[in-house]
């Protein structure tokens, strides 16, 4: 049977844990709060800057061809200004710490059903995605990047970047913020070419300056770039939300359980108190 003392070393671990989860709920809060605004406000924008990079190569397939041949490359139907090594880069944008939900393992989700249907080259971002992973026994080689959770680190952010701008095609999978309740696994091709279910909308044309090439040599370095460091930041708006109603969950069932174990005191403090009456009672009953 628990103890008085148990209980009462219980009750001080909820309220500490309680107070604990309160405060890691209002830096989730907090941080959320900072970027949500940015990374909404941007997201349409850069949407629509991939989409006209897909209208530009497509659009204009001919005269991109015609600038390869120019530039003796042999096979005219790589699309691309930078140097390419023709293979598909599927990049798992996980996280270091836990506390997020089941929503990592639902991108891990989509991630690695996407590896098994068309197998490539994997990248993995946060030490909770390569134990993911490694648990799942996935024999194909990764590549590696420990990024934080709570910032933005332009070192690294410029490493990725180099890693993976000499894929032919990208694929990145991460969470999206949707409501403060509801985050959902997404895809994004940051390559340039449209997704399968993207395909088919109307051709666009176009005048530039000063030419198609530089325009072009642009959207593949620079365009390429801000479309990756925006699916970091959509990542992380994500999983701040998805912390805070983990969170909110954890410490509604911490008060829970608080309230049953409080109840449990009171009632063996009152059992307490019946059993002194009653030896009270019996010692006067003696004494007569």
């Amino acid at each position: 049977m628990i103890t008085k003392k148990e209980i009462s070393k219980e009750i001080d671990f909820l309220n500490t844990l309680r107070t604990i989860l309160e405060t890691y709920e209002e830096i989730a809060a907090t941080r959320m709060a900072r970027i949500r605004t940015s990374v909404l406000g941007s997201r349409d924008f850069l949407l629509e800057i991939n989409a006209i990079f897909q209208q530009v190569k497509s659009s204009y397939r001919a005269q991109i061809e015609i600038l390869m041949k120019k530039k003796k490359i042999k096979d005219p139907t790589k699309l691309t200004f930078v140097k390419r090594n023709g293979r598909t880069l599927y990049v798992f944008v996980s996280a270091n710490t836990g506390l997020y939900g089941d929503i990592i393992k639902k991108t891990y989700d989509v991630f690695i059903d996407n590896l098994k249907k068309t197998p490539g080259d994997v990248a993995i971002i946060g030490k909770l995605g390569v134990e993911i992973y490694k648990a799942d026994k996935v024999t194909l080689p990764y590549t590696y990047f420990d990024f934080p959770d709570n910032k933005i680190d332009n070192a690294i952010l410029q490493k990725i970047i180099q890693h993976i701008i000499q894929y032919e095609k990208v694929l990145v999978f991460y969470e999206q913020f949707n409501t403060v309740i509801n985050q959902s696994p997404i895809v994004t091709n940051i390559s340039g070419d449209p997704l399968p279910w993207e395909k088919g909308g109307p051709e666009a044309k176009y005048f530039f300056e000063p030419s198609l090439e530089k325009i072009m040599e642009f959207f593949e370095k620079e365009i390429f770039g801000s479309i990756f460091q925006q699916t970091i930041f959509e990542s992380e708006l994500a999983k701040f939300a998805a912390r805070m109603v983990s969170l909110d969950y954890a410490t509604d069932n911490t008060k829970l359980r608080l309230k049953q174990v409080t109840l449990q005191k009171n009632r063996i403090k009152h059992q307490e108190e019946n059993k002194r009456q009653l030896e009270k009672f019996a010692s006067m009953k003696l004494w007569k």
